[in-house]
């Protein structure tokens, strides 16, 4: 981890004296302190690295969020509706929603469900989905009511796959079955499913082939600014990475140093580095839950922000604008936040 050799410089910190204060190394009745409970004890203290500031209040435990490629703007729904642009200061409960009051409605997803993820297409839809159905839903770019989409249960290739997560494909990203500008949706599950739909055309669906045998994992699905995919698992592991990239042809490979780490969302910033609201096990005794730093650079991950059990929810969602700006949605809290550095 990054403040590794701080902790290690502050036992010897511990121990330098107690040999000064000597003629020479420890005698064998000075007991000196345990390395492993002075790295605890340290580690218990570490300073964030990142810190969160408030962006929008009163969200009604909003847990799906997006940025509209046009222009940026800021949207996110729950279970009674879509609201956007969501500007900085605004209390959510006061605003109407632009559309998608009718996420109740049986034929969508047969009951109120925060457990919701939204993506926003080139061209201005907003495509709504549930990890509880197969149904996805779409409000027209001017807002209205949602429309059940029945692309993932018919057609010549057709998918049952439930949305854990939803992305739209950048430029750049091209494979057999992945095209630029389809909406990709993930699944969490062993071999984690994939499907493509051509949002931008016919609305096809593909269901996009994991041609190795590597598990895949797809609890998240973020592109970074180079067009490189990521995606996350969802549960963290001491023995397994909890991250990959996915190749266009729908191959994925473990992306290092991320063993013990999982996220329930995370963005990828212009030098590489994700930013990861999930989190990280290295023992059975040692887990942490917050926000995460994988270094593309150093290929560690750092533990940058502890959030409490009332702070964080299995729903929480991030987003990166093009400036960097990195907000969060905290269902718990009811608040989108900004994730920044810490001072």
């Amino acid at each position: 981890m990054r403040y590794f050799n701080l902790v290690r410089f502050l036992f010897l910190l511990v121990l330098l004296p107690m040999v000064v204060a000597g003629t020479g190394c420890p005698g064998p009745n000075i007991m000196l302190p345990d390395v492993d409970d002075v790295i605890d004890d340290v580690l218990d203290d570490f300073v964030p690295l990142l810190a969160l500031e408030t962006y929008a209040t009163n969200t009604g435990g909003a847990g799906g969020m997006a940025l509209r490629p046009s222009d940026g703007a800021l949207f996110i729904v729950n279970s009674d509706g879509l609201y956007g642009p969501i500007e900085e200061g605004d209390d959510v409960s006061t605003l109407t929603p632009i559309g998608a009051t009718n996420l109740a409605d049986d034929d969508l997803f047969g009951g109120p469900s925060n457990s919701i993820v939204l993506a926003i297409t080139n061209s201005g839809e907003f495509w709504i989905g549930s990890e509880c159905c197969v149904t996805v839903a779409v409000v027209p770019a001017e807002g209205g009511d949602a429309v059940p989409f029945a692309g993932l249960l018919e057609g010549s290739d057709p998918s049952n796959i439930r949305a854990d997560t939803m992305a739209i494909v950048p430029d750049g990203f091209d494979g057999e079955q992945i095209d630029p500008g389809n909406l990709l949706i993930g699944e969490d599950t062993t071999f984690s499913r994939l499907a493509a739909i051509d949002v931008e055309g016919d609305r096809a669906v593909v269901d996009v082939d994991n041609p190795g045998d590597d598990n895949r994992e797809a609890h998240h699905l973020a592109f970074g600014p180079d067009g490189v995919l990521y995606s996350a698992k969802n549960v963290a592991s001491i023995t397994r990475s909890g991250f990959q990239t996915i190749a266009a042809d729908g191959t994925p490979t473990t992306l290092p140093g991320t063993t013990g780490a999982s996220a329930k969302s995370f963005v990828v910033r212009n030098d590489g580095d994700l930013i990861i609201r999930g989190d990280h096990a290295v023992s059975a005794t040692d887990s942490f839950a917050g926000l995460l730093i994988w270094s593309a650079a150093d290929q560690t991950v750092s533990r940058a922000l502890e959030l409490s059990v009332d702070d964080r929810s299995e729903d929480d969602e991030m987003v990166i604008a093009a400036d960097g700006t990195i907000y969060l949605t905290l269902l718990n809290r009811s608040e989108i936040v900004r994730v920044v550095d810490a001072p």
